[in-house]
């Protein structure tokens, strides 16, 4: 083999060397952009596989375990209760606030806040009724002084 073809023989192989190296550069850089335009979707459409099991289990778990607050244990179902508010709006305010108490004692203020109705006083008592109505109809006989 000449000199000639011996350098003509190593350029092509160097050339199918350079040529595989490209074409698995650009098939992994096509994978990477896959990728990231699938998480991209996936974000916006709002459906990422591992977050949504995370979510899950921590409500799953939040719901059987038992919080104290203030010496009171209850579950988070029994909490959402008391303080009339969905389980997932007492997590989510737990999650902002940073602990159970916190999100037990907080009062909302602003237009979510829950106002007593306009000139009833929290402490007065339900009344049963105006006392006349069942007495007057258990009544037959009514009598009336004549006028003098």
């Amino acid at each position: 083999m000449t000199p000639a073809e011996r350098a003509r023989q190593i350029d092509k192989q160097e050339f199918e060397t350079e040529c595989k190296a490209a074409r698995d550069r650009a098939i992994a850089y096509a994978n990477h952009c896959r990728q990231r335009e699938q998480q991209r979707v996936q974000a916006w459409i709002g459906v990422t596989k591992n977050v949504v099991n995370k979510v899950n289990q921590l409500q799953f778990s939040d719901r059987a375990h038992r919080h104290t607050v203030n010496g009171e244990s209850k579950t988070l179902v029994e909490w959402a209760n008391v303080l009339s508010i969905t389980p997932k709006a007492l997590l989510r305010r737990r999650r902002r606030l940073g602990s159970m108490e916190a999100a037990v004692a907080f009062q909302p203020a602003g237009r979510w806040a829950k106002r007593p109705a306009p000139g009833v006083s929290s402490n007065f008592a339900p009344s049963k009724g105006t006392g006349a109505g069942s007495t007057a109809q258990e009544t037959p006989k009514i009598t009336f002084l004549a006028k003098a």
